[in-house]
């Protein structure tokens, strides 16, 4: 049976190897291939699939020592490709610190009601809505709790302090048509100072996804047609609109002079090509404050992306994050609470 324990030991040793490659597609390819940008949304858990299979095989096979492999195997799901955030403990201290609420609603079809508990759960200072589209309802209820409330288009503040001014972007030209940036700035006075609060929700890939599902993604496999590249130009060029507006919305918060809280639904999963190339120069909340996978969507299922964020400038830092657990909407809130930097 040597050739059955080469045969382990090889697929021991490759694995890892092929995770590091789909770690490294997924970075520095992302949204510029059509397949790795599909790559981004699917779920990473399924990568784990040969994991048990291989220790089973080196431990029967008598390769223990060899067993290493499959323990950096672990390492590079968990944290590169599943995004685990191991707790680092904050102090608070004494000084004043704000809490802000992130969550796209979902047109608040689960109910302005449950949205209104985990309002009162958390008691944010600042509550950022996406996808709100002028829920009456929800102005009303949040009218009740906050001094200050502000709606348009799908975006929607409610806050404790005063919002001294509201910016609404110009609209970007791509492929021919002026586009909508999908960003609000409201500055507002806070115990902290002044801040600026981008409310952001870059286009979503979901439709065009959709497409590439055809009758059954299944089916689609089975026949080829998922790996043709019918949809790939629909997919390429929602992704360069989302880069687009992810460029404008980092633009606007580098030109800002005041400390800056970025928050919304990104649109963006780990390893993403834009977000790296964008965002990832300003502190996140959930690597910072955050601990375990910290998914947020999709929340109608097991989430099992995190595409919902808080980030800051270096002005600013982070000592608590949360994920909501409301069944509201198909995504989860974030929450966190900041302090001046240090």
């Amino acid at each position: 049976m040597k050739w059955l324990r080469r045969a382990v030991v090889a697929a021991a040793v490759l694995y890892p190897f092929a995770l590091a490659g789909a770690v490294g597609v997924m970075r520095f390819v992302g949204e510029r291939w059509w397949l790795t940008t599909v790559a981004l949304y699917l779920p990473r858990l399924t990568l784990a699939a040969p994991l048990p299979f291989l220790v089973a095989g080196l431990v029967l096979c008598r390769r223990s020592r060899w067993l290493w492999t499959q323990a950096l195997s672990a390492l590079l799901l968990l944290f590169p490709l599943m995004g685990l955030s191991v707790p680092v403990p904050h102090s608070e201290g004494k000084a004043p610190s704000i809490r802000v609420l992130s969550y796209n609603i979902n047109s608040a079809l689960g109910g302005v009601d449950r949205l209104a508990e985990e309002i009162d759960r958390y008691s944010p200072d600042v509550v950022l809505f996406q996808e709100s589209n002028g829920s009456e309802d929800l102005k009303g209820a949040l009218r009740s709790r906050y001094p200050t409330v502000e709606a348009s288009g799908q975006f929607l503040v409610a806050t404790r302090f005063a919002i001294t001014s509201t910016t609404d972007p110009e609209r970007l030209p791509f492929d021919g048509k002026a586009r909508s940036p999908r960003f609000l700035e409201y500055v507002m006075e806070t115990p902290l100072g002044r801040i600026a609060f981008f409310n952001i929700h870059p286009i979503s890939p979901r439709e065009d996804f959709y497409v590439l599902r055809g009758r059954g993604l299944r089916r689609e496999i089975l026949s080829g047609h998922l790996f043709s590249g019918d949809a790939a130009p629909a997919i390429l060029a929602n992704a360069g609109l989302r880069g687009l507006q992810v460029q404008a919305i980092s633009e606007a918060v580098r030109r800002s002079t005041d400390p800056a809280v970025i928050a919304g639904d990104t649109n963006l999963p780990g390893l993403s090509l834009i977000f790296g190339r964008n965002l990832s120069g300003f502190r996140d909340g959930f690597v910072e404050a955050g601990s375990g996978f910290g998914y947020t969507y999709p929340n109608d299922r097991r989430p099992w992306m995190r595409i919902d964020r808080i980030l800051t400038t270096d002005a600013l830092r982070f000592v608590r994050f949360q994920v909501g657990t409301s069944a509201a909407s198909d995504h989860l809130c974030v929450v966190a609470d900041l302090q001046r930097g240090r």
